[in-house]
């Protein structure tokens, strides 16, 4: 079961590129389009999470990126300010809200763990740039990535769109040459596909902004402690 909390957080043309705008602010918006398995435990935790969806809003300065799953049962932000290096998350699982105010540097610190190290050493990126794909108007090329485990993740990135994709759920330790419009993982057990939907090419202030009215302030060692005993959930 904790394999299958984890799965929905990994957690992100051809116009030609002379006339592909840059997008240093915006909104992009993916949905889960496909989960299968041949795994019948998975397989009906799949059908809940169809339809998840990743939302990142995004300036020079300031980046949000809220995902949704299970229907809304479970939800996550995720709110960077690039100046300061201060970084909120906040976390909702059946109504049960947790806020962590942390920085980048205790992120990373803990996604630096042994097993992550050694995972990290075993990950190969190569890209295909022949490979090419139009989504929503962007000229993206292939990425692929190679995990020790045997899980395989073709992307199609873009130069684009000025954005970090390490603070998309599952991408956080994988340095991209763009930002990735189409994600897919294969396992031996499984198969999941992310697509944008939905690009914008402004947003507002207000959208950039998170409510953490009802939300349970907590340290980041004290989030993971208690994401642990609900199962891990990636943290």
């Amino acid at each position: 079961m904790k394999n299958l909390l984890i799965l929905p957080l990994f957690l992100l043309i051809t116009i030609t590129a002379t006339a592909q705008e840059t997008l240093s602010k915006g909104i992009i918006k993916m949905e889960l389009t496909e989960a299968s398995s041949d795994n019948e435990q998975m397989a009906t935790a799949f059908e809940m999470m169809k339809g998840s969806e990743t939302n990142y809003f995004f300036n020079e300065e300031t980046a949000l990126v809220q995902q949704s799953f299970m229907g809304g049962m479970v939800s996550m932000s995720t709110h960077s300010n690039m100046k300061t290096d201060a970084t909120t998350l906040l976390f909702d699982m059946m109504g049960q809200k947790m806020m962590v105010e942390t920085t980048s540097e205790e992120l990373n610190a803990a996604n630096n763990t042994p097993e992550a190290k050694k995972a990290m050493e075993n990950m190969k990126v190569s890209y295909d740039k022949a490979d090419t794909k139009n989504i929503l108007g962007y000229e993206c090329y292939k990425a692929n990535v190679g995990i020790a485990n045997g899980m395989t993740v073709s992307l199609y990135v873009t130069d684009a769109i000025k954005a970090n994709n390490n603070l998309i759920k599952g991408l956080e330790t994988v340095d991209l040459d763009g930002f990735p419009l189409e994600l897919v993982m294969n396992t031996s057990d499984f198969k999941m596909v992310y697509t944008t939907t939905e690009i914008k090419k402004d947003v507002e202030r207000a959208q950039l902004e998170i409510n953490t009215t009802g939300y349970k302030k907590m340290t980041f060692d004290e989030f993971q402690k208690t994401m642990g005993a609900m199962g891990g959930m990636g943290f």
